[in-house]
C-alpha cells in the first residue's frame, strides 16, 4: 500500500467514529429543518482558530518506535513551527487574527513520555482485535501520558477555586493549561517517532461533545502536523483512500479534491508550501461565516444546508 494513502486513511476516524450521529459528521440536536451545524466551530475543546491559541506537543517514546533523540526533538519541533507559521500566514491572508503558542512539558531537563502503545504500535493497537476496542484502548493510553505530561506543570496556585484540579486524564489536563496559558484554545497533539516507517496519523473526537478532541502524529511532515491540527478545529478529509465504498461520498470527494487541486486536508503528503486552505475548509474552521452553496451541494449532498456562524 503507498505511503500517503497509509498516513491519511486513519485521519477519517475523527469524522467516521467522533461525531455524534450521522456519516457527515453532524449533531442531529442541531438540524433546524434542512440547516445543520457541522459540529466543527464552537465545539468541544478546540472551538474557534482564532485569537491565541495553544498547541500542547507531547513526545512519547514506545517499544514499537525509535526512541527520541535530541535532534529528532528538535527537528519535529522546527516542522511544528513551520507548520503553526503557515497557518498563522492563512490567517493574516483571510484576515484572521491568530497567534499560536507551543509547549511540551519537559520533566528533569527531560521531554519524552514513555509509554508503550497496548499492542506494540498505533495502527496495531487501533485495528485489532476491533476498531472499538482500539478506540477504547488508545482513549485509555492517551490518557495515561496526559497525567504524566500533568506532573510537570506548575502547582495550581488559584485563589478564586477551592476545589482541586485532580489531573486524571485529558481533560483535568486541559483545563490546567487553559489556566496557566490563559487561553480556551488547547490544540493537545501526541507525537511518536516513526517518521522513518509507514504508520499512520491520526485526530480522535474533533465532532466529539462527551471527549476531548486530540491527535497522534508519527511523522515529523509540516503538512501532516498541519492537517491533523486543522482537524482539530474542525475540518474534514477531503480525500479517497482505497477503503472508500459510498460511491456517493466518492463522488463528492472526487468533486473536492478537482476543484480544490492545493487543499491542505485533500493533498497533506505534499509540501507544505504547495498547499492552501480550500473555502469548504474555511467554512469549517470558521474563517469564513458562509459557505457557497455549490460546495454546499457537490461536498454534502442535497439535503444538507450549513447554518452562517
Amino acid at each position: 500500500m503507498k505511503l500517503k494513502y497509509l498516513i491519511l486513511f486513519a485521519l477519517n476516524l475523527c469524522f467516521a467514529f467522533g461525531c455524534n450521529s450521522s456519516k457527515h459528521g453532524l449533531t442531529s440536536e442541531n438540524v433546524i429543518g434542512t440547516e445543520v451545524h457541522l459540529a466543527s466551530v464552537h465545539n468541544n475543546v478546540c472551538k474557534s482558530l482564532y485569537g491565541n491559541v495553544l498547541l500542547y506537543a507531547i513526545f512519547v517514546d514506545t517499544r514499537g518506535t525509535k526512541p527520541w533523540s535530541e535532534f529528532d526533538i528538535k527537528s519535529t519541533l522546527d516542522s511544528i513551527q513551520k507548520a503553526m507559521d503557515w497557518i498563522k500566514r492563512k490567517a493574516i491572508i483571510n484576515n484572521r487574527k491568530l497567534e499560536i503558542e507551543i509547549k511540551y512539558p519537559v520533566s528533569g531537563h527531560k521531554i519524552p513520555v514513555a509509554l508503550d502503545f497496548p499492542r506494540t504500535t498505533l495502527s496495531e493497537t487501533l485495528f485489532q482485535p476491533s476498531l472499538q476496542n482500539g478506540l477504547k484502548a488508545i482513549q485509555s493510553w492517551s490518557d495515561r501520558i496526559a497525567v504524566a505530561a500533568a506532573r510537570t506543570l506548575p502547582p495550581d496556585t488559584s485563589k478564586m477555586i477551592t476545589t482541586r484540579n485532580s489531573l486524571t486524564d485529558k481533560e483535568r489536563l486541559i483545563a490546567r493549561l487553559r489556566d496557566i496559558y490563559k487561553t480556551d484554545n488547547v490544540a493537545l497533539v501526541y507525537f511518536v517517532n516513526n517518521y522513518y516507517n509507514d504508520e499512520i496519523s491520526v485526530t480522535l473526537n474533533a465532532t466529539s461533545r462527551n471527549n476531548v478532541e486530540y491527535s497522534i502524529v508519527s511523522y515529523k511532515n509540516p503538512s501532516v502536523i498541519a492537517h491533523e491540527f486543522l482537524h482539530l478545529f474542525g475540518a474534514w478529509d477531503l480525500y479517497i483512500t482505497p477503503f472508500e465504498k459510498d460511491k456517493a461520498a466518492k463522488s463528492r470527494k472526487e468533486f473536492a479534491m478537482k476543484e480544490f487541486p492545493n487543499e491542505i486536508m485533500a493533498f497533506a503528503y505534499r509540501g507544505i508550501d504547495s498547499l492552501d486552505i480550500s473555502p469548504f475548509t474555511r467554512y469549517c474552521i470558521g474563517w469564513e461565516k458562509q459557505m457557497d452553496p455549490k460546495y454546499t451541494e457537490m461536498i454534502l449532498g442535497k439535503n444538507i444546508r450549513p447554518v452562517q456562524y
